[in-house]
């Protein structure tokens, strides 16, 4: 996670450095348009969606503490929209001071280097997954690092602390609602997971054996 000190030496360089607070449901940048910054979240989660030609929002991303979105150069348009799901913090630095802070900074550049390298191994291995694991696999893994990024103690194991509708996750996983449901009631009958209010919660234990069972008979 970035020190006070990092900002505080980026900050001598970028004039355009700057934290802000989210509300939940706040827009950093919509589908279409030129993200203004590149965004590294402090605190909180981001959604990263794109709205299709028939109207459906698909969620492609959830952004965690630490991750980076947005724009490193200035001149084309985002295919996808970030929005904050409950409070966020974030980092904002203007793409004319990202290529400043590279020249003149080593720490920003291990920092912006790992950041980006992080990014691409996730899209990597989401495209892995979905050519090579079941679906049943790849929601078990996906709810498992749900929980272990996103989780708070409960009595199941950890409760999801985000409010993630069965879309959100069909859309994480790649596959349809439905089939996400009823695997998600197999797990639910299983004791890997179950709900309290709006939240899900997981059984991070039962999850981890059925991952080894490759999904059992879900």
């Amino acid at each position: 996670m970035l020190s006070e000190e990092n900002i505080a030496e980026w900050r001598l360089c970028a004039p355009s450095l700057r934290e802000a607070e989210l509300s939940d449901g706040e827009t950093l940048y919509r589908q279409g348009e030129e993200p203004g910054f590149l965004y590294c979240l402090m605190r909180g989660v981001v959604r990263l969606s794109h709205v299709a030609e028939s109207g459906a929002q698909i969620t492609l991303a959830i952004a965690g503490a630490g991750d980076l979105f947005g724009r490193v150069s200035p001149g084309r348009a985002s295919a996808h929209a970030a929005s904050a799901l409950g409070d966020a913090r974030v980092l904002m630095i203007a793409p004319s001071d990202v290529e400043r802070l590279v020249a003149k900074s080593p720490s920003f550049s291990s920092f912006l280097s790992a950041g980006l390298e992080a990014s691409r191994e996730r899209a990597e291995r989401r495209l892995i997954d979905r050519q090579t694991k079941t679906v049943a696999v790849r929601l078990i893994e996906t709810l498992g690092e749900l929980a272990q990024a996103f989780g708070a103690p409960c009595p199941h194991g950890y409760s999801l602390e985000i409010r993630l509708t069965q879309q959100d996750i069909a859309d994480l996983v790649h596959a349809s609602r439905p089939v996400v449901t009823r695997i998600m009631n197999g797990l639910r009958r299983r004791g890997a997971l179950d709900y309290r209010r709006d939240l899900i919660c997981v059984n991070h234990l039962a999850l981890q054996s059925l991952a080894k069972e490759k999904g059992g008979d879900l």
